[in-house]
């Protein structure tokens, strides 16, 4: 059951960036893409990282870690908590990279670190390895 919902929140936060609530899609005047574009690959490709961790039946301690930290750096590295160039967020809390894609993101993340922590207990309890 967990492992169902973990399959379709990273699906979810896979898709919010670009389909459900998308970054930012102006360019800067240089004719390159803000930094918020970049953190939009970034839950990306972290949305697909969970999900492939999620796809074998049994949970693992290792994988319910690297599922944990992947859901954290959605949201560290764009809100520039972990600085890492070029990602980030745009300077104006009213577009949408700021006011709908990262609020987003943050909840999807929390729920993500709360199965996360459910899992662990349940691996911990059900002594798997």
């Amino acid at each position: 059951m967990l492992r169902k919902i973990f399959l379709a929140v990273s699906l979810i936060l896979a898709l919010t960036p670009f389909v459900l609530f998308p970054v930012c899609d102006t360019l800067r005047p240089d004719g390159t893409h803000m930094a918020c574009w970049y953190s939009g690959i970034l839950i990306t490709s972290m949305g697909i990282v969970i999900f492939i961790l999620s796809l074998p039946k049994t949970q693992s301690y290792i994988r319910l870690i690297l599922t944990l930290c992947a859901a954290l750096v959605c949201w560290l590295v764009p809100n520039r908590i972990i600085a890492v160039s070029p990602f980030g967020l745009c300077g104006d809390v009213l577009h949408a990279c700021r006011a709908n894609t990262m609020i987003a993101t943050g909840g999807i993340v929390s729920v993500l670190v709360m199965l996360c922590f459910v899992g662990l207990v349940m691996t911990f309890i059900r002594k798997d390895k």
